[in-house]
């Protein structure tokens, strides 16, 4: 009698469980290279492989929760159905292609910006994420990505802006960043 009220025990935890994970979680069919609050930034297909020489199928979504601040490692069963949701650290991941295309977009219809625009044949660049403390604009919480405004050689950095995507704004126009100093 007490197996079966274990095992029972245990299967409703999971359903809850699984049942918490996908309130927090739009489904996957809804989360695309360009949605929001939450964006897919890549994903892949693989095999995982159980004892008794078992393998199933199942899918690994890296999404961005602008709504959070925060990036999450979901993975997907056959059925669609996320059964595992990770939150990854801050910084990470490395910014999707779409990502550095919204914030180049942010920067070329920055009011700040149009002279230089007008004035110079400007070359973008970057996409690097920055990461400060949390007093600073780019604490823990936003999605911060350095864009570089070159000349048209690319030979000079005419500016250096910092965008924000959760905010979807530039948070430092003019940036410059602090000298590094070793760790003491």
């Amino acid at each position: 009698m007490r197996r079966a009220s274990t095992s029972v025990l245990t299967g409703a935890a999971v359903l809850l469980c699984v049942a918490a994970i996908r309130a927090e979680t739009p489904p996957p069919s809804e989360v695309t290279r360009t949605s929001r609050p939450v964006r897919l930034l890549r994903s892949w297909e693989e095999t995982v492989k159980l004892p008794g020489d078992r393998e199933y199928p199942r899918k690994v979504e890296i999404v961005f929760d602008y709504s959070q601040g925060y990036a999450f490692e979901l993975t997907v069963n056959s059925a669609g159905q996320v059964v595992k949701r990770e939150k990854l650290g801050a910084g990470h991941p490395a910014p999707s292609r779409e990502e550095i295309d919204e914030a180049f977009q942010i920067v070329r219809h920055e009011a700040d910006y149009q002279r230089i625009f007008q004035r110079f044949n400007v070359v973008l660049e970057g996409g690097f994420v920055l990461l400060e403390t949390p007093d600073k604009r780019c604490g823990p919480g936003t999605r911060c990505l350095r864009v570089f405004l070159l000349s048209s050689d690319r030979a000079g950095t005419i500016r250096q802006a910092v965008v924000d995507l959760v905010k979807r704004e530039v948070v430092y126009p003019d940036f410059v960043p602090e000298p590094w100093r070793a760790p003491k």
